[in-house]
Parts: C-alpha cells; structure tokens; sequence
C-alpha cells in the first residue's frame, strides 16, 4: 500500500514543502513540489533518480527547467509571442504560466496527491479568462499516474492546450535508443511536417547547442532505454494526447520525452486547440513508468 509523506527542504535561499508518494514493495518514490509549479520533481527505483534536476533553477524565479513542468494553457510559444483573444494581444511565454505558479494542496489520500491552481488578477493579464487546473498524482508500482482536470469557471468560451515536459536522466545522448511510433517527425513546428522515419533518433548536429524532434500522430506509448545508466522510461497518454516532443541541451544529462495535446501556436489556431464551454470541464491522464534494464 502506498505511502504519503511530507518533508521540507531548502534549496538556495527557499524552504520547500515536498509531497512523497512511495510504494515499499515496489522500492519507488514520487516527489511533488507543490510550491515550484505543482510538478513531480522526483521519481526514484531503489535509490536510483530518474527525473533530471537543474541546479540553481531549482531556486529561482524563473522557468523551472527540470522536473515533469505543467504546460498551460499553451506547448511551446505562440507566434510573436501573444495570444489574440477577441482582437487584442496578451502576451504569453513559451510553454504557458502553469509551470511559474505555486499550486495548492487540494487533497492527499488514497487516490494520491492533488494539487489546484486557479486564475488570478496576474494570470488574467496574460490569459483573461476565468479557469481552475485540478492535477492529480498518485503511485502504482513503478508507474506514475498523473491526471489534469481544466474547468472553464467564466463566462464566455475558453481556448486553450495543454502537455506536460519531462526531464529524464540521461548518461549520454548516443545511449538513449527510443521506441517511438508516429505520422510526422521534424525540426521545426513551420510548415509542412514530413512523414516519420521508421526509426526515431536524436542526434545532434555539429556546432548546434540542443536537438529537437517534434511529433505529429503519436501512437502511445512512447519509450526510450539507456545502455549507460541502464534506466528505461515508458510515458503512456490517453486519447486527449496526440503529439509529442524529444529534446535534448547543451550536452547535459537528461532527455525530454513530452506528451503534448498542443503545438506551438495552435491557441491562436483555429481547430487546433481544445475549446471549454463555460462550467465545462475537461480531463486527461497520461503516466510515466520507470524500470532498470
């Protein structure tokens, strides 16, 4: 049977209340930290840590880098950076306000850990509508479950998208093999997108500083494996998820493997986000398991 606990810990300057969700039999521990975007930032078999942390980021007011980020109510960044509701720009940064806002602890019980972060003045600056998140954590095993409820509390009708953006350990990049199934797989969120190769890679060019792979028609699950640390993580996604995302920086150790419902700049695109009536409410759920190979 699972285990919730609380723990405090203090990085740079700040003290951080930490809910852990472990599974004895299975030798496994989920972290949240409600107070840094709500985010699982921590997931561990036997010891060993699967989710990559940046350190100073940890601490600092800026985008948390690390961690499982929440992305809402946009994946990536919107052209220009703005939204375009009812002919007026709002500006908005890549990836959402989600992942820079401290949520609050709902509830913790058998079901899990479940957080809430709601609109406020600030938000509305940046997306003017009226909303309430609902993210669910809960552990089985060696699977993580994690589950988002989006309700629309205002008055008129509420675009948005939604995904999340994992930070994976990794020894090395030429370590990491995917098994990945998709339609579409490029560069570059422009354009057309080009049929999928049979074999999903990410190698990075000469000279360049990251490497992308953007996914169109992902068919769940998502999986890679890694000869160095002998770490193998399977990120599976209901039906609301429909692309997907590797990625990889400055040679650092970790990969993201990210279920996306969005793309960049599909808030702005008709047909291309989801739509909240108001008092509608809207949820997905998608999981991350962790084996040793």
């Amino acid at each position: 049977m699972n285990q919730i606990t609380t723990r405090y810990i203090t990085e740079g300057n700040a003290c951080y209340e930490q809910y852990v969700i472990s599974d004895p039999v299975a030798k496994t521990e989920l972290v949240i930290t409600p107070e840094r975007g709500g985010m699982i930032t921590g997931f561990t078999l036997d010891g060993d840590e699967y989710i990559w942390t940046r350190r100073p980021n940890f601490s600092e007011c800026n985008r948390p880098r690390f961690g499982v980020p929440v992305l809402f109510p946009n994946c990536g960044g919107p052209d220009g950076g703005v939204h375009m509701f009812d002919g007026k720009a709002y500006p908005m940064e890549n990836h959402g306000l989600a992942d820079l806002c401290a949520w609050d602890v709902e509830s913790v019980g058998p079901d899990g850990v479940t957080l809430v972060l709601e609109s406020t003045p600030l938000t509305k600056f940046l997306y003017p509508f009226d909303f309430t998140l609902l993210v669910t954590y809960n552990l089985v095993g060696n699977k993580a479950t994690i589950s988002l409820t989006v309700i629309n509390e205002g008055g008129t009708d509420m675009p948005f998208s939604f995904g999340y953006h994992p930070y994976f350990m990794a020894s090395k990049l030429e370590n990491v093999d995917f098994d990945i199934h998709c339609a579409t797989c490029s560069e570059s969120a422009k354009g057309e997108q080009p049929a999928a190769p049979e074999k999903i890679t990410l190698t990075r060019k000469e000279g360049a500083d990251n490497t992308i792979r953007l996914l169109t028609g992902v068919q769940f699950p998502m999986t890679f494996t890694d000869s160095g640390n002998g770490h193998k993580v399977t990120v599976d996604a209901d039906e609301t998820f429909d692309n997907g995302v590797l990625w990889q920086q400055d040679a650092e150790n970790f990969v993201c493997m990210e279920p996306w419902n969005g793309w960049a700049n599909s808030v702005n695109e008709d047909g291309r986000h989801e739509v909240l009536e108001p008092d509608e409410a809207m949820t997905s759920e998608w999981s991350i398991t962790i084996e040793k190979v």
